[in-house]
């Protein structure tokens, strides 16, 4: 029995982090309300060096590699293809600015599935609230489907989506920190008996 819950005393640690995570996410969303047209510009920069720095990463993995790497061509060409489409993006902001739109809405969508993970692990441990995170999660990745299936409206109001999603998303991180905290506070009680 202790050395379950020894087990258990290491898998929840660092509860904190999203914690960061949620104070972080509410903080952008409230930059993005305050500055609509520079926030919109910057992550239409940053979406373009980006996609750039994962091609220059996934071209140096693949040349490193390619005598390990039975299919590193493929890694190589999609590096390169990523460089391409970074440099395009980050010199063309106009052409960035069309295609953000689809990826705020899909990283939403995302970090909504996320929030719903998350809650039913918690369920998992037996702490309440749990319900709270489904919610979150269900509107978070509402806002997304939202901007992926009316992009017109998404490119038009991204901004105020995408800083109210983000604030949203860092509500309910606070909220999933504060359970994951109850669950090693649980865990620890579990280890004095």
């Amino acid at each position: 029995m202790a050395s379950i819950i020894s087990t258990l005393k290491k898998s929840i640690k660092n509860w904190w982090l999203f914690l960061l995570v949620g104070i972080l996410f509410i903080a952008i969303g409230g930059y993005t309300f305050s500055r609509p047209l520079a926030s919109y510009l910057a992550l239409s920069l940053l979406f373009g060096w980006l996609i750039f720095i994962t091609g220059v990463l996934r071209t140096t993995f693949a040349i490193s590699n390619r005598k390990a790497l039975e299919g590193w061509g493929w890694t190589l060409a999609t590096g390169i293809l990523d460089m391409v489409l970074g440099f395009i993006l980050f010199f063309h902001p106009d052409l960035s600015m069309l295609v953000l739109a689809f990826v705020v809405g899909f990283y939403v969508l995302l970090a909504g599935a996320g929030l719903i993970t998350y809650a039913i692990d918690l369920r998992a441990y037996g702490i309440k609230g749990w319900g709270w995170l489904i919610v979150g999660g269900v509107l978070v990745g509402l806002f997304g489907l939202l901007v992926i299936f009316n992009p017109l409206i998404g490119a038009i109001t991204l901004v105020g989506w995408t800083g109210f999603a983000f604030i949203v998303a860092g509500v309910f991180h606070c909220l999933l920190a504060f359970q994951a905290r109850k669950v090693k506070r649980r865990i620890a009680e579990m280890g004095k008996d």
